[in-house]
């Protein structure tokens, strides 16, 4: 009796486990129609983030977001990528990319937000756009734009010709 349970602690410990993944849709926002269908500029996408950001943080530490759309540019969800500090969020490319593409994007638009009020994308901010950009492009995920949100405006990057 002694070996047999001798031998199935040791199966156990040569047993290697995977873990399941899965994609969960979880209904946290009522959009009207027009929020989600056919999101072809930065107006509408700045429309949409209001609608979807958590505006007790808005000004108060920097979030990441992703957006996700279908080739007819339909929203197909979001996600909150990373939550930062007053000044700085940490964006972790895999996690980013790993939902878009669970997600079957054809695009995508990420936002941040900057707490201070200005508009001006940093040295850091556009470096990590040129990297979004870049790995899209090994998915054929295209970044549709990179928005900087604020409580009074947004900064786009594709309307001033960084994208």
């Amino acid at each position: 009796m002694k070996n047999v349970a001798n031998n199935l602690a040791q199966n156990k410990k040569q047993m290697a486990f995977a873990n399941e993944l899965a994609l969960t849709y979880k209904k946290t926002e009522i959009l009207a129609d027009h929020q989600y269908h056919c999101i072809n500029s930065s107006k509408k996408v700045a429309g949409l983030l209001r609608n979807i950001w958590d505006l007790d943080d808005l000004e108060i530490r920097e979030s990441f977001y992703l957006l996700c759309f279908s080739s007819q540019l339909n929203l197909l969800g979001f996600q909150i990528v990373a939550k930062g500090g007053l000044d700085a969020v940490v964006v972790d490319l895999r996690i980013l990319f790993s939902t878009a593409l669970l997600c079957k994007s054809c695009s995508i638009v990420v936002a941040h937000n900057h707490p201070s009020g200005t508009l001006k994308p940093s040295g850091a901010d556009r470096e990590l756009t040129t990297k979004i950009c870049e790995a899209g492009n090994l998915f054929d995920i295209r970044l549709n734009d990179h928005i900087i949100l604020t409580a009074d405006s947004y900064f786009s990057f594709r309307d001033e010709g960084l994208l």
